[in-house]
């Protein structure tokens, strides 16, 4: 009976009562933020303002800037708070290390990326880069720090996804709470299609990563937490459809456009 969600008490690892609505209401607000960040990066990335093409320094635009300075830490310190807020104010330590570890990746994957990648794109055209400094730029940009920040995504959605499964709710969410992570889970879902489906066929291995990710959530969820059923477990309502969503549309989409994946 998801009337009594409201005012219901549950209890963290530490045996501290909180609330179900207060993890909730909680949850959303990061979500909304986390989501609204993937966005305005996205666009930055995909289609920049702009005043976003103006210089930083050297090479670099203030798009660059935005990512490394902005949107890296943003993500880093929400990744924490979601943390503190899925293990109930009390996360085990071993999974405060970990996403102090994912933290870290995906803040050392993205300031690999960015100026390197400006780099390429500058020195390239003006006909500047010996084979063997080109060659070094296309290893830090497309290979170590693609890696590095696939390293962050996958152990940060690990930790949540199991810490999740460890501490369920108490109460099954009622339907305000289920429209409100599915509407964030289809925000995520948009963001990942529209950095998979443009760039076939080197993507493919991105979805590998991607099905990775989920996997070992979704193996907690039927071995640990099969009892509290999905409506308990809030994170894995955002993760689930945005995750999977997004490989099964990015198949789709290939399959529609060049007749194979």
């Amino acid at each position: 009976m998801h009337m009594q969600e409201e005012g219901v008490r549950g209890e963290c690892g530490g045996g501290c009562g909180v609330s179900d609505r207060a993890v909730l209401r909680q949850l959303l607000v990061l979500f909304l933020v986390f989501s609204a960040i993937c966005v305005v990066a996205g666009a930055s990335r995909m289609r920049p303002a702009a005043w976003q093409l103006h210089t930083f320094g050297d090479v670099l635009r203030i798009r660059e800037a935005l990512s490394m300075f902005v949107f890296a830490p943003a993500i880093g310190v929400l990744f924490w708070l979601l943390t503190r807020c899925v293990g109930q104010g009390r996360p085990h330590l071993a999974a405060q290390v970990l996403m102090v570890l994912a933290i870290y990746f995906v803040a050392c994957g993205m300031g690999l990326h960015d100026p390197v990648n400006r780099m390429e794109t500058v020195y390239r055209g003006a006909g500047g880069l010996s084979p063997e400094v080109r060659e070094t730029l296309a290893y830090l940009d497309d290979r170590l720090g693609h890696w590095i920040f696939w390293a962050g995504f996958v152990l940060g959605t690990w930790v949540l996804g199991v810490q999740q499964t460890l501490a369920p709710l108490q109460q099954r969410m009622a339907w305000p709470w289920r429209i409100g992570f599915g509407a964030i889970s289809a925000v995520l879902l948009w963001v990942m299609l529209t950095n998979l489906w443009d760039e076939y066929p080197k993507t493919r291995v991105d979805l590998c990563v991607i099905a990775a990710a989920a996997a070992v959530p979704l193996a907690s969820h039927l071995l640990v937490g099969r009892r509290a059923g999905v409506l308990r477990l809030p994170v894995l309502c955002v993760i689930y459809p945005a995750y999977f969503g997004s490989i099964a549309g990015t198949l789709l989409c290939w399959l529609l456009r060049y007749g194979k994946v």
